[in-house]
C-alpha cells in the first residue's frame, strides 16, 4: 500500500531535494510552499501518513498549521524542520515549543540527507 507524504516547505531548492530522495514507488509525495496550500491539500487529502512542516513559513508559522493538522487528524505524524536559529538559545527555546507538539522527529538544516531518508522511512513504515 502506497504511503502518503505532504511536505510544506518554502525553500525551493530544499523542497525540490526532499521530493527527489523520498519520491518512490511506496511513498507519493506532495508539496506546499506555504502554510495555505497545505490546508488546500490536507482538504483534498485528509490523511497523510506523514507531514514533513517548515516552522518558517511566508503565511503562518508552522506550529499554528501544525495544530491546525491536528485538530482533524489528532495522531498525524509530523517531523518538524527548522533552521531559523540565531544562537544556541533560540534553538533550545525553538525545541521546547515544537516538543509540546509531540513530533515524531525534529530536523534542523542544514540537515543530512541520508539521516531525513532515514527517519521518514522509520515514521512511515514502523
Amino acid at each position: 500500500m502506497k504511503k502518503h507524504l505532504l511536505i510544506v516547505e518554502d525553500e525551493n531548492l530544499i523542497l525540490y531535494s526532499l521530493v527527489t530522495v523520498l519520491q518512490s514507488d511506496s511513498v507519493q509525495v506532495t508539496t506546499a510552499a506555504n502554510g495555505a496550500n497545505a490546508l488546500k491539500e490536507i482538504t483534498v487529502f485528509p490523511h497523510y501518513d506523514l507531514y514533513i512542516v517548515d516552522l518558517t513559513l511566508p503565511d503562518m508559522n508552522g506550529e499554528e498549521l501544525i495544530k491546525k493538522i491536528r485538530r482533524n487528524q489528532p495522531l498525524a505524524k509530523v517531523i518538524i524542520l527548522t533552521g531559523r536559529f540565531l544562537n544556541k538559545q533560540a534553538m533550545l527555546d525553538n525545541m521546547r515549543s515544537a516538543a509540546e507538539l509531540e513530533p515524531f522527529h525534529f530536523i534542523c538544516k542544514p540537515f543530512d540527507i541520508e539521516e531525513i531518508q532515514e527517519v521518514v522511512f522509520q515514521a512511515l513504515f514502523s
